[in-house]
């Protein structure tokens, strides 16, 4: 916690700059989206609309005013942790990095030989949570710590033997009864031993990382099969409703994934399940949606009419901020709806659009030649508009 880095980010942001760390939260304001900036601000009682009285009355102005005179020191132990196990990982997601799935890391060596200069090599990854004696050392820290809540990320974290070890050990010595317990998932694995970690800890949060239910999540996500994630989805939903688990949908919108997104929409009204942005996606910066040209904007857009139509939804113009509230849940869906509708309608073509789409039709062809598939047998409707940049 006063770590040089953190120290210095904490003095950043008290001086009122904008590192760059934070520039994905940034992003998503400038499209009028709930960001996670925004999130994490309430938890201090802070909101944006009304900053500088919020700021003033929040329960951590003291802890604000400490760090401000301290050189970025702070007396608090963190409550919330976010905690990476490592890249083990069984997909490749086109958006990802190898940072963050062992999948991609070796592919990324072969298709370094071809396009370096888009899929650079990056170092080896080793996984701490494969050591056991870190893992003990872990939860021994966590005992000292007051904790409230732990994101596990991966890779894949259904799919890491660690994660099970870790949630196991903390729900036999006690702790997880105090814990909330979050971490994501690509829906590919599904395991029974979920149901006794959703027991034993406070509560637990699942985020479903899916792109569309149509088969262009495949390509996407690659290697998955949509059908599989959709049973995945029918089992996840009905541990729900016998576990009391929490869930929501963790979509990263591309510039493939946001012409079927209507697919989502209607899943999250069909099934009451929220969806969280992990951002609108900027880096890679030739995957973003505001690429995308008018025609297919313009079908997109028909598409969500459709749908609003269908569950006749309003535009209720609020903006909630805690988003993982049960009660606020039908109006979430309708807000999400609604931000992605008044996104396409305002999107502005980016000054770099076409050196980006040379990059897009460069990255496309380089993982096709690895994967022998093609975008258009999944998005046909995009072939004049990729063909006309080279592919």
């Amino acid at each position: 916690m006063n770590v040089d880095i953190m120290r210095s980010l904490r003095l950043q942001l008290l001086n009122g700059e904008s590192p760059d760390i934070c520039k994905s939260c940034r992003y998503e304001d400038k499209f009028d989206k709930v960001s996670g900036r925004q999130r994490q601000l309430l938890k201090s009682g802070i909101q944006v609309d009304n900053f500088e009285k919020t700021l003033c009355s929040s329960p951590h102005w003291a802890n604000f005013e400490y760090s401000l005179t301290n050189q970025g020191f702070t007396e608090n132990n963190p409550v919330d942790l976010q905690i990476d196990l490592g890249n083990t990982c069984n997909s490749g997601c086109i958006m990802c990095s190898p940072t963050y799935s062992s999948k991609l890391a070796l592919e990324f060596k072969n298709l370094n030989k071809i396009s370096p200069d888009i899929f650079p090599v990056y170092p080896e990854i080793k996984n701490w949570s494969d050591d056991l004696t870190l893992i003990e050392k872990f939860i021994d820290e966590l005992k000292h710590i007051p904790t409230r809540y732990i994101h596990f990320l991966g890779g894949e974290t259904l799919y890491l033997k660690s994660f099970y070890n870790i949630c196991n050990e903390l729900i036999s010595n006690g702790l997880a009864k105090n814990i909330s317990l979050g971490t994501t998932t690509n829906c590919t694995v599904y395991t029974p031993e979920l149901e006794n970690i959703i027991k034993g800890f406070k509560n637990v949060h699942l985020g479903l990382s899916v792109e569309a239910l149509n088969p262009v999540n495949d390509y996407i996500r690659w290697p998955s099969k949509i059908n599989d994630i959709k049973n995945n989805l029918e089992k996840f939903i009905e541990l729900r409703e016998t576990t009391g688990l929490h869930l929501s949908l963790r979509i990263t919108p591309t510039i493939f994934s946001i012409y079927h997104i209507d697919t989502l929409f209607e899943f999250m009204l069909e099934n009451n399940i929220i969806a969280e942005s992990c951002n609108i996606l900027q880096d890679p910066s030739y995957l973003r949606i505001e690429l995308l040209p008018k025609n297919l904007i313009k079908d997109i857009l028909a598409k969500i009419e459709k749908i609003i139509s269908k569950y006749n939804i309003t535009d209720l113009k609020t903006k909630t901020i805690n988003r993982r509230n049960d009660n606020n849940k039908k109006y979430v869906i309708q807000e999400i709806i609604f931000e992605y509708k008044r996104l396409l309608e305002n999107m502005q073509y980016p000054a770099d659009r076409d050196q980006d789409l040379i990059k897009l039709i460069q990255a496309l062809k380089t993982f096709e030649q690895s994967r022998n598939n093609s975008i258009l047998t999944y998005l046909p409707e995009y072939e004049e508009f990729l063909r006309s940049y080279g592919y």
